[in-house]
């Protein structure tokens, strides 16, 4: 435990730099006194730390040392390229195709029989239904990203209303098996989040603009399509979607009646997708609670009802 701990330490001082020894502590759960033997461990090994003093002090390693990169297990290296294979699925990204084929080249060299290992764990982040518009999407976006240029959009809202907007792409980010483009809208002159679905048209332009300075790590998952106030929901589901419903519902949300049905208690945001939603279980859902939903889907059972009912010409 002692040698991992040190390694571990060795690895955060090379990529944060400088940290406390209180820092330390707390992130290995350790006291302060073994904190300051394992560096003194780690310097009589041969690695300098370097101490500062003050309230911005700290401990790091000497900036001119560097360590030997080949410090990674064949299992770590299966492990990266396991997740690499995963990213490369969403997108034809040159770089990492290139850096997947020189971590196969060490692996070469691993003793006959490591190459043929594989990783326990398959990543896969290519959306369900994806299509090789989104593609051409992603990887346009990712151009214009990359020469910083601005990019001009169709963008169609939640209510179906279509816009011209010009952007200035910051990120690609892919969430919950969606892409998104995070960027700054020069209509709306605020940061924006656009999916990249909604994107009917885009043009990258040749005009170039400044680094922004956006923190995307902070960046809260809050769109202007997606503002439906939450509400809490009491849910009836036939025995026979019982699979589905726990597919989509957590274990504790759930509670089994003596007929069997499924009672589910959650809370969601009352917008497009939960109306579309409660309406995809036909049947085989009565909606509790909130009443004004209940009526809601009557409603709409209504005038579905009244469309079929009607004499039309089809087509066939």
């Amino acid at each position: 435990m002692k040698l991992e701990r040190l390694l571990a330490i060795i690895m955060m001082l090379l990529n944060k730099r400088r940290l406390s020894a209180r820092e330390l502590a707390d992130h290995f759960e350790v006291s302060l006194r073994t904190i300051y033997r394992d560096l003194d461990a780690i310097n009589a090994a041969g690695i300098p730390i370097v101490a500062y003093p003050g309230a911005s002090g700290g401990y790091e390693i000497m900036e001119s040392y560097t360590i030997d990169r080949q410090y990674l297990s064949l299992e770590e290296l299966m492990a990266v390229i396991a997740a690499l294979k995963g990213v490369h699925s969403t997108t034809e990204d040159k770089q990492i195709g290139q850096l997947l084929e020189k971590i196969n080249a060490l692996l070469s060299t691993t003793p006959s029989g490591a190459t043929g290992s594989q990783h326990p764990v398959v990543y896969d982040f290519n959306p369900w239904g994806s299509t090789p518009a989104i593609a051409q999407k992603v990887n346009s976006l990712r151009d214009a990203i990359e020469r910083r240029v601005r990019t001009r959009i169709a963008y169609t809202k939640i209510g179906g209303q279509s816009e011209e907007r010009t952007i200035e792409p910051i990120t690609l980010i892919i969430k919950g098996y969606v892409w998104y483009v995070y960027a700054f809208c020069l209509l709306r002159t605020e940061y924006r989040l656009f999916r990249l679905s909604r994107i009917e048209r885009w043009e990258v332009l040749a005009e170039e603009f400044l680094p922004h300075q956006s923190d995307v790590d902070q960046l809260r998952w809050q769109e202007d399509w997606d503002t439906g106030q939450r509400k809490l929901l009491v849910l009836r589901f036939a025995p026979a979607v019982h699979v589905r419903v726990r597919d989509m519902f957590g274990p504790e949300a759930i509670e089994t009646q003596a007929d069997g049905s499924l009672l589910v208690r959650t809370v969601m945001a009352d917008d497009e997708w939960l109306h579309g939603m409660l309406l995809s279980y036909g049947d085989a859902l009565f909606v509790v609670e909130p009443a004004y939903i209940r009526e809601r889907m009557r409603e709409t059972i209504k005038k579905m009802h009244l469309l079929y009912e009607k004499d039309q010409n089809v087509d066939r």
